[in-house]
């Protein structure tokens, strides 16, 4: 009998989330990133999962999409990447229980299940410089389907950001920074619709010395903000501070916590420490003071 609660509690709380769809309803003509099949494995719910989901997607072929959206929009989105190392997608710890956080402070979400790097697993082998640009233009086409739908979805066009955890932030700062625009896919069409968000949030982000060197050349760089653990052994803290340092000498409007607990893939902070806890409290305070959201 306890068995079967949980079990029904797990559906009804899946049975809440919004359809998920396609990223490339077209599909992707000649797709390199292809796996035999999807892979999928669940880890413990963490404290005070909204979702009370915690599942983890590898051999990503088919990338795929949920959004979020509250029942009174503020015109604020974002655009949410999950961390993984980019060899698994932990769409629900570090996607979709930020996502419907989100939505009770009016904000609507896009959480993207991006193809994933898993070399041993590939139909055809290629190396992760040319996997690259491909998840790359699965988080632009993430924000050209925010923007291009947001009459629909009650989104202001210019107040549309990107969100990542750990390799999902890299994905962000890779997208922020315009990175790879030479190395876009031909498939992609986004016509004339901007993919650049307008702005970032990075949680304990992977910054590549590449990423650090592109932001060094940048005349100007987005509004940001910045979170990490001065524990973390995985993404250091001394990258992002080096990092935030760029961002302040470009004048950019751009703010950076580091927490003294919480170590790696903190996500929400709940059950990390007090103080890591607030995180997300302190970035919808950051997006009134950058204007992005009104008082």
């Amino acid at each position: 009998m306890h068995l079967l609660h949980l079990s029904l509690i797990s559906t009804l709380v899946f049975a809440q989330l919004p359809l998920e769809k396609h990223l490339w309803s077209n599909g992707i003509s000649n797709n390199p990133v292809k796996y035999k099949e999807e892979k999928q494995r669940t880890s413990d719910v963490q404290p005070g999962s909204p979702s009370g989901l915690n599942r983890v997607f590898s051999c990503v072929s088919t990338p795929t999409y949920i959004i979020h959206k509250p029942q009174k929009p503020n015109g604020l989105a974002l655009v949410i990447c999950p961390g993984g190392g980019f060899r698994d997608v932990w769409f629900d710890r570090e996607g979709n229980d930020f996502a419907l956080w989100l939505a009770q402070h009016g904000i609507t979400s896009l959480v993207l299940k991006y193809r994933t790097y898993n070399s041993d697993d590939l139909v055809s082998k290629m190396s992760l410089n040319d996997y690259f640009p491909h998840v790359y233009a699965d988080a632009k086409k993430a924000i050209y389907i925010l923007r291009s739908q947001g009459k629909e979805l009650g989104i202001d066009e210019n107040k549309i950001g990107i969100a990542g955890y750990s390799a999902g932030g890299a994905l962000s700062l890779l997208v922020g920074l315009e990175l790879l625009e030479k190395e876009i896919p031909t498939y992609t069409n986004f016509g004339q619709t901007s993919t650049t968000p307008n702005f970032l949030c990075l949680i304990y982000p992977g910054i590549s010395p590449q990423i650090q060197n592109a932001a060094e050349k940048k005349s100007s760089l987005l509004p940001a903000f910045f979170i990490n653990g001065a524990e973390d052994n995985v993404t250091p803290a001394s990258n992002c501070i080096d990092l935030y340092k760029t961002f302040l000498s470009k004048k950019a409007p751009a703010e950076l916590h580091i927490y003294a607990k919480g170590g790696h893939g903190f996500d929400s902070g709940i059950g990390r420490g007090q103080a890591i806890a607030t995180w997300q409290e302190s970035f919808i305070i950051w997006l009134k003071d950058m204007k992005f959201l009104q008082e």
